[in-house]
């Protein structure tokens, strides 16, 4: 059984559709990129998927339907989403934002046991965490943010465009964070990523949106080694 399951999803905001029809699913531990051009629907996607857009259809998670529910229900069950532009908040201390992540949960012991090993993963995090958010680069935004996910417990982890405006190096060093917490934790990936060639390295499996139409989906190899789908949908 797929953790989540996408079935004939249409969604939009107000009288706009984005989505027309979209089915996709994750296997549990599996990492799957979403690809395809600007205004193509995958944030509209993830956003669907967590609440925040009004959806028919339907999508399953760990066999359990998410519809009517509210985002914090969703997150409950297990899904962490990273939006777009980190979405961490920078009038708070890094601290301050790491706790958010872990604020629905009551294992106390656990909880401190997650974030040793968050500062495992980003060791920065730990030398900075009394420091305000406003202050780390762009980076360390993403690692926070990363980070703060991770301390919710999830199944599933939604990233939205992890690498934008980041420095090659910088880039490489949180693919190969996310690629751990796959790996070590069994963690699930739904990935948005512009950067499609690094999305296909990341992923075994990808579906390419065209207009919030589902435009071509297969093993990442396969899409990797298909010269016309790579020039016609994936831009190299």
């Amino acid at each position: 059984m797929a953790l989540l399951e996408l079935e004939e999803v249409r969604a939009g905001y107000g009288p706009t559709s984005v989505l027309h029809g979209i089915s996709l699913s994750v296997q549990e531990g599996q990492v799957v990129s979403l690809l395809g051009a600007n205004g193509a629907g995958k944030t509209t996607t993830l956003r669907t998927i967590t609440g925040g857009v009004r959806w028919s259809g339907n999508i399953r998670f760990a066999g359990r339907s998410l519809n009517r529910m509210h985002t914090e229900d969703v997150v409950r069950c297990g899904i962490a989403h990273v939006p777009e532009g980190r979405g961490i908040l920078t009038d708070l201390s890094v601290d301050e934002n790491l706790k958010l992540g872990s604020y629905l949960r009551h294992d106390g012991q656990a909880v401190r046991k997650d974030y040793e090993r968050v500062f495992e993963y980003f060791p920065v995090l730990r030398e900075r965490r009394r420091l305000s958010a406003s202050t780390l680069s762009g980076g360390e935004q993403q690692m926070l943010a990363i980070a703060r996910a991770l301390l919710m417990k999830p199944k599933l982890m939604l990233l939205d465009e992890p690498s934008l405006g980041l420095a090659p190096m910088v880039v490489r060093a949180i693919f190969e964070i996310i690629r751990t917490i796959n790996q070590a934790d069994g963690v699930a990936v739904l990935l948005v990523e512009q950067n499609a060639r690094i999305a296909l390295e990341m992923s075994s499996q990808a579906y390419v949106l065209e207009v919030g139409r589902l435009a071509v989906k297969g093993s990442s190899a396969e899409l990797k080694g298909n010269e016309s789908v790579r020039r016609s949908y994936l831009g190299y």
